[in-house]
């Protein structure tokens, strides 16, 4: 059976991406696995906030594909967030290492298994064009 996860894509009035590090030094966006009986918005909520401290609300999946990382299956769902509160603050210290923006995507290393994702990032001008709004 698969496992599941939900991230989320959330972006500064600038329009750079927001990121993490795990505690394995590796880059990713916001989220993690979905726990029993919650939806993948709710996890894509939970999570966000437990890593961050943000709320964010008026969550959109935006894509949606099957991952395989250190032979496990996952199931993947990216969400982003039209509207965020708060300080982006490292809210886990034991789990998350590093909370940024970045401009460009290409500027760190993410895990080689979310290449599907990258390109379909790629192809994306309306996500590119998109910003979160804070309040």
């Amino acid at each position: 059976m698969k496992k599941v996860f939900s991230r989320v894509f959330i972006k500064d009035t600038a329009g750079d991406f927001l990121i993490i590090r795990d505690r394995a030094d590796v880059w990713n966006f916001p989220g993690g696995k979905k726990e029993i009986g919650e939806t993948t918005m709710e996890c894509a909520i939970r999570e966000v906030y437990e890593e961050t401290a943000l709320r964010i609300s008026q969550v959109e999946e935006v894509y949606q594909a099957d991952f395989l990382f250190e032979g496990v299956e996952w199931e993947g769902h990216f969400y982003f967030a039209h509207q965020v509160s708060g300080r982006p603050t490292l809210n886990e210290p034991n789990k998350i290492k590093g909370v940024q923006f970045i401009s460009e995507l290409s500027s760190v290393e993410f895990s080689p298994s979310l290449a599907s994702l990258f390109r379909w990032l790629s192809k994306q001008d309306d996500l590119k064009t998109e910003h979160t709004i804070w309040c």
